[in-house]
């Protein structure tokens, strides 16, 4: 599942089970230590195309390093996890549910749901991931 296509018709099936504002995925390229945002959801305010370098934050520890989900859980998390919350929080978005895709045991992409009226509860998780395998 790599074109626009395919990423748009995903966020539409999963939208019709899981309530979010903004949906993106994040590309890996472990070559040039970077992600690159090959989806969005929201063209306008979080382009695709957008590149950002893997650092050593607790996110990418976490999700792209660590392969494990992330789901912000208070306004706090989703603060210290985000270095553009200021960004997000002007569009009204405020908990985030990260989902880590890996190939061979290395994270290769990350599909990133957010929304502002709620966190996203332990279901959401597995909605994502079998909207993704059922592709």
């Amino acid at each position: 599942m790599t074109s626009q296509r395919d990423w748009s018709d995903f966020a539409r099936r999963l939208a019709l089970r899981l309530d979010f504002d903004l949906m993106t995925v994040l590309e890996v390229d472990w070559s040039e230590n970077l992600v690159r945002r090959s989806f969005s959801t929201d063209e306008t305010n979080y382009p695709s195309a957008g590149v950002k370098r893997l650092m050593s934050s607790s996110w990418a520890n976490h999700v792209i390093f660590g392969g494990q989900v992330f789901r912000s859980q208070t306004r706090a998390e989703f603060r210290s996890a985000f270095e553009d919350y200021k960004t997000l929080e002007a569009l009204d978005l405020f908990f985030a549910l990260n989902v880590p895709c890996q190939e061979r045991g290395r994270t290769v992409r990350t599909v990133n749901l957010l929304r502002g009226s709620s966190a996203f509860p332990e279901q959401a998780i597995e909605a994502v991931r079998v909207g993704l395998d059922a592709w």
